[in-house]
């Protein structure tokens, strides 16, 4: 991956290459993106950059052997670390305690695929479609293992961990004893969606860079409208218009539906509900230039925000908040949408 054939946040590119250039990249960085924001490719682009061969003045030069093995995700020096969970595709051994890399050739061929996909999407890809992931502290065993040897070919070794917030507490204590001592000649890239969810202690021995958001445009470039979001969509038009209506009947079949998916898709329902009502709530104010509204969802939301009382959104954030909670918690989902969708209903 180069530089050049990102999409979005042209001035963070620009950015982290003066850094390259001039030197002052820290052994550590903290990437923090939406869910789906491109995170990868910034890291692949970085880890291409410090290695390559022949670097140009605004990139990696994309042709030397060690580009080749990067844009493949073969480079040696090239390591990953991500959520991953037990699978009926390991072995017996393998699911006592399974590690990133036992799901390697998968994550490879996700990545190489669309470096911009989603936490659900790579949970898809491994196998491990309703369960969620963790980095384990016998992950943090062999990212040591790992970085304790030297560089194999290139000047640096990259260590790129998506959702390092997925740690338990023994893995991520053990990260963090690599970031206060790391081995020499090492680059940590952390690609984060909750950075409040890391130890304090870790992100102060990061360096922060936030990825702004892609714009429509640029989400359409980067692979268009998913067919999550057109269900999700859907499911949250009809929660809020049964809603409206005062019809509890026609709730049953929206939360029943959202109770059926698997934890994260359930989460990830949440976050995108929250963002469906700021729009409402954007267009509702007149500041619909802001809204970032798609042809899919224009008629419905302006419908919505043409009828939605003011006190309505503050409510509706509390109780979706609330749900995120509980799923967080492991609540039983039929009740944790049944009570989701009576709030909705109440505060409509």
């Amino acid at each position: 991956m180069r530089f050049s054939e990102i999409i979005g946040n042209d001035a963070l590119k620009e950015s982290l290459i003066r850094m390259v250039r001039g030197n002052r990249l820290g052994h550590a960085i903290l990437l923090t993106e939406e869910n789906g924001g491109g995170a990868m490719a910034f890291a692949l682009a970085l880890a291409q950059l410090v290695n390559c061969r022949d670097p140009q003045e605004n990139d990696s030069c994309g042709v030397c052997a060690s580009c080749h093995k990067y844009q493949k995700l073969i480079h040696p020096d090239l390591h990953f670390a991500f959520p991953v969970s037990s699978s009926t595709a390991l072995s017996e051994s393998e699911k006592k305690a399974p590690i990133s890399d036992y799901f390697l050739p998968a994550f490879r061929e996700l990545v190489l695929a669309n470096p911009y996909f989603t936490e659900q999407q790579l949970y898809d890809a491994i196998g491990i479609e309703n369960k969620s992931g963790l980095i384990s502290v016998s992950e943090s065993r062999r990212i040591f293992e790992k970085l304790s040897l030297k560089a194999a070919e290139g000047t640096w070794k990259t260590m790129i961990i998506y959702l390092p917030e997925k740690m338990n507490l023994d893995a991520a204590n053990k990260l963090l004893k690599l970031l206060e001592e790391p081995p020499q000649g090492t680059l940590f890239l952390l690609i984060s969606h909750n950075p409040e969810r890391l130890l304090p202690t870790i992100r102060s021995r990061c360096q922060p860079v936030r990825l702004l958001p892609l714009s429509r445009e640029e989400r359409r470039r980067v692979g268009g409208d998913r067919q999550d979001d057109a269900e999700f969509r859907e499911i949250a038009r009809s929660l809020l218009q049964a809603s409206l209506d005062k019809r509890i009947i026609d709730l049953f079949p929206q939360w029943e539906m959202l109770a059926d998916l698997g934890r994260e898709k359930q989460r990830e329902w949440c976050l995108y509900m929250e963002n469906y009502i700021r729009k409402i709530y954007l267009v509702a104010s007149g500041l619909e230039s802001l809204a970032d509204l798609s042809p899919q969802e224009e008629a419905a939301v302006r419908g919505f925000a043409a009828k939605f009382k003011p006190s309505f959104y503050e409510k509706a954030f509390a109780a979706l908040e609330g749900a995120l909670s509980a799923i967080g918690s492991n609540v039983n989902p039929k009740l944790t949408f049944c009570d989701l969708a009576d709030r909705l209903l109440l505060a409509s």
